[in-house]
């Protein structure tokens, strides 16, 4: 279900609001590219949130149970973890300057690291636990697309500041 969730707000979700936008510059290839890289980084930001609170929640039994790993302290600290990232990557929905880099850039950890934690748990130890394989795809794919996406943005002129006035005559 929860792949299913994921599915829906990273391209449901942008490629609705691509054609509902009401920006002077909608349709661009800049505001495309935009409106999808904030879905992938700030969207993926407020799941990690939810993804994290389920961690250290009342339900991280459960959660654990379903990965294949054993409840334990850590789960705690990971599930902290979550909730920082994802905070800074919702919150450069507000912030896209040098705050939108450092939000993709500490999701792309967060998720490849996790992809080859769940890798390596399935070669390791035979963990074919469904929520031990299913993220394996979106937690590899999901920051390159925001890393390509976050490249995009950038060479297109995104969250650049404007270059400072000089006086007259200098």
């Amino acid at each position: 279900m929860f792949l299913i969730a994921y599915f829906v707000v990273l391209v449901v979700f942008p490629l609705i609001h691509t054609f509902v936008d009401r920006r002077p510059n909608r349709r661009t290839r800049f505001r495309t590219i935009e409106i999808w890289l904030l879905w992938f980084v700030g969207a993926s930001g407020a799941l990690s949130v939810l993804t994290g609170l389920g961690h250290i929640g009342p339900d991280a039994p459960t959660i654990a149970d379903g990965i294949g790993f054993a409840h334990s302290p850590f789960q705690w600290e990971v599930g902290w973890a979550d909730i920082a990232i994802g905070t800074i990557g919702f919150m450069s929905i507000w912030r896209r300057d040098s705050f939108m880099t450092a939000a993709v850039i500490a999701l792309a950890i967060l998720y490849w690291g996790d992809a080859a934690g769940h890798i390596m748990q399935l070669v390791a130890h035979d963990n074919t636990a469904p929520n031990n394989v299913q993220p394996i795809c979106t937690d590899i794919l999901q920051p390159l697309i925001a890393v390509l996406l976050l490249i995009a943005y950038r060479r297109h002129g995104g969250g650049r500041s404007p270059a400072p006035e000089r006086p007259a005559g200098s």
